[in-house]
């Protein structure tokens, strides 16, 4: 190549040029008896100018040529045509395509100002736009249901919980809940309005895989629309509690009854007098336990006591107690009482502040919950459990295990005034926080918010695994890159085929299992136009005019036309046909 200059078809330039002086040799031979005529000589330049035309036509020249980038219109989905007209009207020949998720657009290779209406790019395609100046006008606002959420993962009995936004609410429409099956478990009317936010719940009442949905009808019952709603819920395993009261009291007696009919297994003990003890047994057999030893706490999850049980144990109770609950990773929970406030340093390890505040109020519930006139003194350890926004507990984490205690007083009075959900949401938030965590050699989070066909969907991984072998459920290997700092973490990415519950697993492992949901193109639709309009506000802004575009050059190789070398190789080619008869 020459500096400026170079040849379209590089690579066949040697077999080209030998090609070229073989045929130059040819000719050289054939007119050689000539070679003592000055016209021998005449038509060897003449034949060298006409093959050397024929070569550069083979090998196609072409020189360098820098070409003005202009600007460019890339329409997404949801774009006001509106707004286009109003920008072909000032700038008649610009250049416009219409963007595709997942396709690299033409329209980059010959601009560097883009305006980009609708809602914009999808996030994996954005590093297309690399080093472009971008004036992203936005869109038309989404409509319908554009935020969702829920919890992905249940354990039996606890409650499903959705919370909704919906953009341009039509009067007289209503929500409804819908389990897999279709039955309706929950609903609200919708109601005009720029917003209106969405509460539904639901009991699930069995453990697997399921699809509940939220459907839209209008005034006359008619189907408008429905988004699913991917669940999965765990079956509940039964927890092993000790309850130790120094007396019988109505918080302990309703807590106990809670606990058992939800399946846990619980030894409730309560001192009568100074060496009598009054035992119950609750989905397990009978077994007293009258001395706290370490083979007597070996297995229970919880131990619930009350304060003066609490500050009653002597120093080698209270000393196995702990190492119980290092080790074993057992919760304990304190139930207060008012002297258990002001206990010394020494008597308890948690502190408090007065606040003089004696109830709570939790959201969706007319009357408040009755506290102590406490608040938590929050410093290192000192862990908060909080539901609903509201700090209802706390926690000091042990090694393996935690202690715990609330400010919560007379928590029973939710069962008589009719409000046992919010009483079981409570409680069983508290045993959560509290009971010891399985531990678990595979751990997967899904770090797509809604995957779709097609599209990548990336997850974590975190194992001991060494080296793990990811596979679909069609068999199918995903290859993994290893996070540099944390070498059991490990990243993936997945081009689900089809909607519906898909699967992943580790070849070496087969109970590790991670089942996440597709949702099909119509599917959570305003949501993904939501989010997409959000993250492209993020990256590039909005810009209520049109700005200031700027402009670049681009430096490319244009062809020079063969004519050039075909008009001096024809007229070579004429005067050597026509060069014997006018000499001769």
């Amino acid at each position: 190549m020459i500096d400026g200059l170079s040849f379209l078809n590089w690579k066949f330039f040697w077999p080209f040029f030998v090609g070229s002086l073989l045929l130059w040799g040819t000719f050289i031979w054939k007119e050689w008896p000539q070679r003592k005529e000055r016209r021998f000589w005449v038509k060897l330049v003449v034949s060298f100018i006409g093959i050397a035309s024929l070569l550069l036509m083979a090998l196609k020249p072409a020189h360098q040529k820098e070409a003005l980038l202009g600007r460019g219109i890339v329409l997404t989905e949801g774009h006001r045509p509106e707004q286009l007209d109003s920008i072909r009207s000032i700038f008649r020949r610009i250049k416009m395509e219409s963007y595709i998720p997942g396709q690299t657009l033409a329209l980059l290779e010959t601009t560097d100002s883009l305006f980009v209406l609708g809602h914009g790019i999808q996030p994996f395609d954005v590093w297309q736009f690399k080093g472009k100046s971008v004036n992203f006008l936005g869109g038309g606002k989404p409509e319908g249901l554009v935020d969702i959420a829920h919890e992905n993962e249940l354990l039996l009995g606890d409650k499903l919980s959705i919370r909704a936004r919906y953009n341009n609410p039509k009067s007289g429409h209503w929500l409804i809940l819908n389990d897999s099956g279709g039955n309706g478990l929950d609903s609200i009317p919708l109601e005009d309005g720029t917003d209106q936010y969405i509460e539904l719940g639901a009991k699930p009442k069995a453990s697997g895989q399921f699809v509940y949905s939220l459907v839209e009808k209008d005034a006359d019952g008619s189907l408008v629309g429905t988004e699913p709603l991917p669940i999965k819920v765990q079956p509940r395993e039964p927890l092993k509690i000790w309850m130790v009261t120094n007396f019988p009291t109505f918080e302990t007696k309703y807590l106990k009854n809670f606990l058992a009919e939800n399946g846990h297994s619980v030894l409730a003990r309560t001192q009568l007098t100074k060496d009598r003890f009054k035992f119950e047994y609750f989905n397990r057999e009978a077994s007293p336990i009258y001395q706290i030893t370490p083979k007597a706490l070996e297995g229970f999850d919880l131990i619930i006591m009350d304060t003066d049980s609490y500050l009653g144990l002597g120093t080698s109770s209270r000393a196995i107690l702990e190492e119980t609950i290092r080790e074993q990773g057992t919760g304990l929970f304190i139930q207060p009482n008012t002297s258990f406030f002001k206990l010394s340093q020494r008597q308890s390890p948690f502190r408090f502040l007065v606040d003089g505040k004696s109830d709570f109020t939790f959201g969706g519930i007319t009357q408040s919950l009755k506290k102590y006139p406490y608040s938590f003194q929050h410093r290192f350890p000192l862990q908060p459990i909080i539901l609903d926004s509201v700090g209802i507990s706390a926690c000091i984490p042990m090694e393996k295990g935690k202690i715990a205690t609330s400010v919560l007083q007379d928590t029973y009075h939710l069962i008589l005034n009719g409000n046992q959900d919010l009483y079981a949401r409570i409680w069983t938030h508290l045993l959560n926080e509290l009971v010891r965590q399985q531990e678990v050699e595979t751990e997967w989070q899904a770090l797509t918010d809604i995957p779709r066909p097609n599209q990548p969907f990336g997850f974590q991984l975190r194992t001991n695994v060494e080296s793990p072998k990811v596979e679909t459920d069609q068999g199918m290997g995903i290859p993994l890159l290893q996070d540099f700092s944390v070498s059991t973490l490990w990243n993936g990415t997945r081009y689900p085929r089809r909607a519906g519950w898909n699967q992943l697993g580790i070849s070496a492992d087969s109970l590790s299992h991670f089942s996440y949901y597709v949702f099909d193109t119509n599917e959570r639709k305003a949501m993904t136009q939501q989010n997409v309009l959000e993250a492209n506000l993020r990256q590039f802004g909005q810009h209520g005019g049109f700005g200031k575009i700027k402009f670049s050059k681009s430096t490319d190789h244009a062809p020079i036309s063969p004519f050039w070398f075909f008009v001096p190789f024809v007229l070579c080619m004429g005067w050597l046909w026509l060069e014997p008869k006018l000499f001769h």
